[in-house]
């Protein structure tokens, strides 16, 4: 069995060439379309390539995680790349945008990617949702079996561990998020807080949400057209955020300044919304409660002079991304530590894969032996249900020990001479040891597989 990804992503392809595959990856059943595509590639003597497939696409990439059948051993690679490439592009395909990767390697890949290591920003959290959705929906269609399965629940688990283990999502690095967590730190606690929003642009959007998202409920938004700010709730918020936005008269966002504790300006003003002298008077209504500002218009609509005011707190764009960039090298250096852990579960991973392949002979030897046995005892038992018991204990104690080399050897690169001593001291046909790619199927492998465990 060899695990193969295709795909491409923001470092191996422009935006436009993104855009082209994932139209045709929009839908389910376009997916679902391009999956049974993938399944139904055969070689000249009519055997299926691909035996499992889980289909990844979001805006910065789109892969194909594949298990492929077991006589394949990797040369399906180039011709499943060359399909992919056609199918999306026609004849004017270059391949060079989609990478490649193979078993260990392909394994690496998924890991880093589910514990966002691989990301355009480095932690971002999104990624394994959409991972998980992807092959939740494999499972839907039943195109992700036994080895997928496996391999999915390993990179989640992998992904858990970086995320619980290192620093790599502690740290705000987007705008929106960071004055959010800002916001966090001078109140403790967003419960019962009022945001103003002045303005109604896409950095004002992300950060309503997030607003909402840490318990905000009471956000009032303010434009210059009032019929536009309406227009910009209805488009940008779901129902059930809308309910904790009003649109109000641009001329009446001074009155609701001394009841507001955060406020976050983004307007496309060419001179200061809000000055000294406006804000002065609000604080002493306030009675020195703390008042939040957030400028992240450019040029700036809030007057600097305000943050020499006495518990009124202002950040611009440029404190926000000072705080950005030192959480970026923090996610850096928490990288290389993941990188450890990804490292540990790769090869963890590996050892079971590997350990797959003496699943035929533990398979065979037992045959073996029970045939013999079969033999040898039916002259002593005529009950069969007496001497089904009889051969299954003297096959599990004789066995004990030559299943136990056989666990040891699957851990060891060196131990294939092992087992092929234990196949040539039982006379084990090679044509017998052909069930590894049944793998899937077959209902008595995962005992066996335990066994090796």
């Amino acid at each position: 069995m060899d695990i193969l990804i295709i795909g491409l992503n923001h470092k191996s392809a422009e935006i436009g060439e993104r855009e082209t595959v994932s139209k045709k990856l929009l839908t389910v059943e376009l997916r679902q379309d391009f999956t049974n595509k993938l399944l139904g590639l055969k070689d000249e003597n009519g055997r299926p390539f691909v035996k499992e497939v889980v289909v990844l696409t979001t805006c910065n990439r789109s892969e194909f995680i594949m298990n492929l059948s077991s006589w394949s051993q990797g040369k399906g690679g180039h011709i499943i790349k060359n399909y992919i490439a056609k199918y999306f592009f026609g004849d004017a395909a270059e391949e060079n945008i989609f990478y490649m990767y193979l078993n260990e390697d392909a394994v690496r890949h998924l890991f880093s990617v589910a514990s966002s290591l691989d990301s355009m920003v480095i932690g971002e959290p999104q990624i394994l949702g959409q991972l998980k959705e992807a092959y939740n929906e494999a499972c839907k269609f039943k195109n992700s079996g036994r080895f997928l399965n496996k391999l999915f629940h390993k990179a989640f688990n992998c992904a858990k561990t970086v995320r619980t283990e290192t620093r790599i999502a502690a740290s705000p690095v987007s705008v929106s998020y960071a004055a959010v967590e800002l916001s966090k730190k001078i109140f403790n606690s967003l419960d019962e807080k009022k945001v103003l929003l002045l303005g109604a642009g896409e950095m004002g959007k992300l950060t309503v949400k997030h607003f909402i998202k840490y318990g905000v409920q009471n956000i009032y938004i303010a434009n210059r057209t009032k019929e536009n700010a309406d227009k910009f709730v209805e488009e940008s918020f779901a129902a059930a955020e809308r309910e904790y936005l009003k649109v109000i008269d641009f001329s009446e966002y001074y009155k609701l300044l001394p009841q507001s504790d955060i406020v976050l300006c983004s307007t496309g003003s060419e001179d200061y919304v809000l000055k000294y002298a406006d804000i002065l008077p609000v604080i002493k209504i306030r009675k020195q409660r703390p008042l939040f500002l957030i400028d992240i218009s450019m040029p700036r609509n809030i007057d600097p002079e305000i943050n020499k005011i006495p518990n009124v707190y202002l950040f611009d764009i440029d404190d926000i991304g000072k705080m950005i960039e030192g959480n970026i090298e923090i996610r850096k250096q928490e990288a290389d530590a993941a990188k450890e852990f990804v490292g540990t579960a790769v090869k963890e991973f590996m050892n079971w894969k590997e350990s797959l392949n003496v699943v035929p002979v533990i398979i065979s030897l037992r045959k073996k032996v029970k045939d013999i046995l079969e033999i040898e005892l039916s002259g002593y038992i005529g009950d069969k249900k007496e001497k089904d018991l009889v051969i299954n204990s003297l096959t599990n104690k004789i066995l004990h020990e030559p299943t136990m080399l056989i666990k040891k050897a699957s851990a060891n690169p060196e131990g294939a001479n092992s087992i092929e001593t234990l196949k040539a001291l039982f006379n084990l046909d090679s044509e017998d040891l052909t069930v590894t790619d049944k793998c899937g199927e077959d209902e008595n492998v995962g005992k066996y597989i335990k066994l090796i465990k």
